[in-house]
């Protein structure tokens, strides 16, 4: 999610004595890679898809027997007090990096990762656009996503964050506007919410709400419209692209939109739809020159693929939303 800062740090301190207890608790075979091999990157799903062991983004998120065993986590996640979606343990190996990469997918447009550290040093550093910051053990983080991102573990100790993401409630937004916006070259402010000290409580059994419908079965046209004309209005601003190669583009993102929404105007979200809807995005035929978008430099052309092509249509989540219709 783009922010109007690179880093924020909210203001609740967490027991990190505690935190590492419960997370050291874990065996060292129930770690899972990284899905795409990075080095030295591993996790343990905390609130995953139907609770598995698993990387998914789409479809009901529950808590896993992981965090069933973890008290003060619970607490901590309650402490928050926001909705939930995908959320693990992340481990950054010892002179390990997380390599350098934007978050542009569905996912991502309207949530927010927040980052709790939990085993870590000052070596461990974290920068996002072009600054960076060393996250304590203790704190709370969110940064913005939008923009490249890469963390380095300059030492040759594990690093581990709690790692949960959440769209953010009116409460958790107005916070963050209170909260310290740490940068050394971008927007700085001070924090105007005190710090919340957050201390286990022995035998306290808490709540924790996680999503359940977090992915279209057939994207809504509006929601159409408005994930293409940004994408339209960032490679726009972008003065060093083709300018015929990116008229090119925006047309055929005018023309998705419009041939999208005529056929929900003749099938909604019914099954007689999807090969229909299947078919408009198998043949959108992306140009192949480089596009750039202004506010992050990363491509237009891999994000509308990230954003809206693989994502518009989830035919795989037809049994829980075709429940829901009288």
């Amino acid at each position: 999610m783009r922010l109007p800062t690179e880093f924020v740090r909210l203001p609740f301190r967490f027991d990190v004595e505690r935190l590492s207890q419960e997370v050291l608790a874990f065996d060292e075979s129930e770690w899972m890679p990284h899905p795409h091999g990075f080095e030295g990157n591993t996790s343990i799903p905390l609130i995953s898809l139907n609770g598995e062991m698993n990387d998914g983004f789409n479809g009901p998120m529950k808590v896993t027997e992981r965090l069933q065993r973890a008290p003060y986590i619970q607490q901590v996640l309650a402490s928050i007090g926001e909705v939930y979606g995908r959320s693990r343990l992340m481990g950054l190996g010892g002179n390990c990096a997380v390599p350098e990469h934007r978050d542009i997918n569905y996912h991502w447009y309207n949530r927010v990762r927040i980052h709790i550290p939990i085993i870590t040093n000052p070596e461990v550093l974290f920068y996002c656009g072009d600054t960076h910051v060393h996250m304590a053990a203790g704190e709370t983080w969110i940064f913005d996503s939008w923009k490249a991102h890469r963390v380095e573990n300059n030492s040759g100790e594990n690093r581990i964050h709690l790692v949960v993401d959440t769209a953010g409630s009116p409460g958790f937004w107005q916070l963050v506007g209170e909260s310290e916006w740490r940068c050394v070259r971008q927007t700085k402010k001070p924090a105007i919410a005190a710090d919340r000290a957050v201390p286990y409580k022995e035998g306290e059994s808490v709540s924790i709400l996680t999503e359940q419908y977090n992915a279209p079965l057939v994207m809504h046209p509006g929601e159409i419209d408005a994930l293409t004309q940004d994408i339209a209005l960032d490679l726009r601003a972008h003065r060093g692209n083709n300018p015929q190669i990116a008229m090119q583009f925006e047309v055929m993102l005018q023309n998705f939109r419009f041939e999208w929404r005529r056929l929900w105007s003749l099938y909604g979200q019914s099954e007689e739809g999807w090969p229909h809807y299947e078919k408009l995005i198998q043949s959108v035929r992306l140009p192949p020159e480089k596009l750039l978008l202004a506010s992050n430099q990363g491509s237009a052309i891999r994000t509308f693929t990230a954003r809206v092509l693989n994502a518009a249509l989830n035919v795989s989540l037809a049994p829980q939303y075709l429940a829901t219709l009288p």
